[in-house]
């Protein structure tokens, strides 16, 4: 299975926000490997990528409808380009000038001006202008809904000129600079009119943006992209990405040992076996020693805080003694092939990329099999008994459903195996496996679920624990929340996410971060399930300059803003 991922701390320093502030303007960090190119003789042959197993496609190109093809298959940025590029895998990089070529913080960190690259042109022609930035981060302003990508709400906006924008805040947002830096801008010109623009659906000859392609044909079972030739930093080298659809994990995974696709971020069961194995000289992993991947974020099992069918997890109780009834290890094994560890800590974050900032206190506390003991203490504290086998209170058994796509076979699995755990420790538990990737995706993002295993997000520890918990970033059950699914709501949360953002020196900062982590201990708004892997695989056959652990410049997780700038290194082999 594979997921949109933006994982791995950027080091303390930036981590803590306090290193994301200016990129220095550079053309060579501008540009990836584009450029004009006349070819060779395997110029011509599409590069094949496959993020998400979808039995067949919608067209749509919205970048923020969470159901649209970008979203679900991580190409939204072939189209659509963020400010800034983030290389979370690298601790000391700075974010890499794209749309913009730097930004420089002022007023107390309440108040950052960003200078944008001259110029750029949409697809149609238009000029690119800090108009088009204001109107991005407007948009989310007026309308909360439109806001996909987290990026904290402005008070105020100004342009000073076409290339410079002032974006102002009511609280400081230094430590948020990641997500303002990859938010995707919209042309105005064409998203003024659109009326409640997270719902629109955007046809392909709508699909107007700054990025390297453009949508050259669609069709339910295959999406094809061609090389934008006007693109601002030069014709791709690559002059095709094709989009297969496959039905499931097990689809797209025979697709890849035959050779069919170039990149994809999949977990493949015995994958040295099933794919390296088929042509060692081409077919590679991030690398060739166990696990093979980078642990990157944090796999949680959300629990949401507001169930309407299940008002018992709104209970830090009953989510703590769900936590301890879950078998870390085994799902660890039988469903993620031990590619993905289990998970260490109460706190949320991630062993061992997070150490240097993850609460001490709370190292190893999570234990990786069932601790029924633990169990039984939890729930009698909270007034629960045991009828007939199951927890109860006031006549009402704790019940509910895992609830996770068939077509992600491990999550599938480990949704299975987690509804048999827990009702062997007294809950009433089944397992809803949904047919469809996209109608659990929207099920999730307003609110209408119980549980689900779901990846984590963010490319610092900050941004990992805003996902889960921030209150500011979800959304009253009906309407779609980019962040906190579990529709946690604590004002104890609120304010120690306000705390980090308005921290001025990395005491401070790590003094926030480690009160954040006690508080997701301590009421377990979502349980650590297990240490999340960056899925990667890639074949050369066809192409050249994919990243790896030698050559590690961009997390190879599916993540759009992350693909654009590795497809931009690619090129054909001649």
């Amino acid at each position: 299975m594979n997921r949109t991922t933006t994982m791995r701390a950027i080091g303390v320093i930036a981590a803590l926000g306090l290193g994301l502030t200016t990129a220095a303007c550079s053309s060579d960090s501008k540009s990836p490997g584009g450029g004009s190119s006349s070819g060779s003789s395997a110029s011509g042959t599409a590069l094949v990528v496959e993020s998400n197993p979808v039995a067949s496609f919608t067209e749509d190109f919205n970048p923020i409808s969470t159901n649209s093809i970008g979203r679900l298959e991580n190409t939204s940025s072939l189209i659509y380009e963020p400010l800034f590029q983030i290389n979370s895998l690298d601790a000391s990089q700075a974010p890499i000038p794209w749309l913009a070529d730097k930004a420089e913080w002022s007023n107390g960190n309440k108040t950052v001006t960003i200078t944008l690259h001259s110029g750029i042109k949409w697809s149609d022609g238009q000029d690119f202008t800090a108009d088009d930035v204001k109107f991005t981060f407007d948009l989310i302003k007026s309308d909360p809904a439109a806001n996909a990508f987290g990026a904290p709400t402005v008070s105020s906006t100004s342009v000073t000129n076409p290339t410079t924008v002032v974006l102002n805040f009511d609280t400081p947002q230094k430590a948020n600079f990641v997500a303002i830096a990859q938010q995707l801008i919209l042309p105005q010109h064409i998203w003024k009119s659109i009326t409640k623009p997270e719902a629109a659906v955007v046809k392909a000859a709508q699909a107007i943006g700054t990025g390297p392609y453009l949508v050259d044909k669609f069709s339910s079972q295959l999406v094809t992209y061609k090389a934008n030739p006007s693109y601002w930093q030069g014709e791709p080298k690559v002059k095709s990405v094709n989009l297969p659809a496959y039905a499931d994990n097990n689809a797209a995974s025979a697709a890849l040992a035959k050779g069919d696709i170039d990149l994809t971020g999949n977990n493949i069961a015995n994958v040295q076996t099933v794919f390296v194995g088929k042509d060692p000289q081409h077919n590679h992993l991030w690398t060739d020693k166990a696990p093979y991947y980078p642990q990157v974020n944090t796999v949680s099992l959300l629990l949401n805080n507001k169930s309407k069918n299940a008002p018992e997890l709104g209970q830090a109780a009953v989510r703590k003694a769900i936590s301890a009834a879950l078998n870390r290890q085994s799902y660890a094994s039988q469903c993620e092939t031990d590619y993905e560890l289990p998970a260490t800590s109460s706190g949320g974050l991630t062993a061992p990329v997070d150490g240097k900032v993850m609460n001490s206190a709370l190292n190893n506390d999570l234990k990786p099999t069932a601790d029924q003991a633990a169990v039984d203490s939890l729930m009698k504290g909270a007034g629960y008994t045991k009828v007939s086998g199951k927890w109860s209170k006031n006549g009402k058994t704790v019940k509910f459903k895992v609830t996770d796509p068939q077509p992600y076979t491990d999550y599938a699995c480990g949704a299975q195996a987690i509804a048999k755990d827990l009702t062997t420790a007294g809950f009433d538990v089944t397992a809803d496996l949904a047919a469809d990737p996209n109608a659990w995706s929207t099920a999730l993002a307003n609110g209408n679920y119980d549980a689900s295993i779901h990846w984590g997000q963010g490319s610092t520890p900050f941004q990992k624990l805003q996902f889960t918990a921030d209150p500011r970033l979800t959304a009253p059950l009906g309407q779609p929340a980019a962040n906190n699914l579990n529709r946690y709501d604590n004002p104890k949360a609120t304010d120690l996410f306000k705390a980090y953002e308005a921290s001025t020196d990395d005491a401070s900062a790590q003094a926030a971060l480690n009160k954040i982590q006690q508080l997701l201990s301590d009421d377990m708004p979502s349980v650590p399930l297990l240490y999340g892997a960056a899925w990667y695989q890639y074949t050369d056959a066809n192409f050249t300059g994919f990243p790896n652990a030698d050559n590690p410049y961009m997390n190879p997780a599916p993540n759009s803003q992350a693909w654009e700038y590795i497809i931009l290194k690619l090129a054909p082999k001649s």
